[in-house]
């Protein structure tokens, strides 16, 4: 008796162990619950990278791609902070599928804060890109969906 009884336990240990990973496996596009600190409520999000992840139903989703380079504190030791390389834009179909509609260079981000000005940054297919003089970027989409993030 004591035998099946371990087995028994031994294959319900086994199927709970295996049963938890695939509950907690994630793929990360579906959205979870997660800790909105600008809010301070929790909420679904994308754990993507994208910056509008708390926009559920977006039509697009925005990136930021970096490049890892060297660079030197004030006592001459090397670190090696991330760097913004540009700014993409993809557009997401109603499968959920992206397609990249926008590509913008971080110089010509930078530019457009160096100017000072509000200014159109980038645009394409109806999808654009803006600087506004009071430090933030916003993004607009013919769809009518607009997104706005600190530069």
């Amino acid at each position: 008796m004591s035998k099946k009884l371990v087995l028994v336990l031994s294959v319900l240990a086994l199927v709970l162990a295996f049963g938890a990973v695939n509950v907690f496996a994630d793929d990360g596009t579906t959205p979870r619950p997660v800790y909105n600190e600008d809010e301070g409520v929790w909420t679904s999000g994308y754990q993507d990278g994208r910056l509008n992840a708390f926009d559920i139903d977006q039509p697009v989703a925005l990136y930021y791609t970096y490049d890892v380079v060297t660079a030197w504190d004030s006592d001459g030791v090397a670190y090696a902070p991330h760097v913004v390389t540009s700014l993409q834009l993809w557009a997401i179909d109603g499968d959920g599928v992206g397609q990249m509609v926008l590509n913008v260079p971080a110089a010509q981000l930078n530019a457009a804060v160096a100017a000072g000005q509000n200014a159109q940054i980038a645009a394409a297919n109806g999808y654009a890109v803006n600087y506004s003089t009071s430090g933030y970027f916003w993004m607009t989409a013919p769809s009518g969906y607009s997104f706005t993030w600190e530069a």
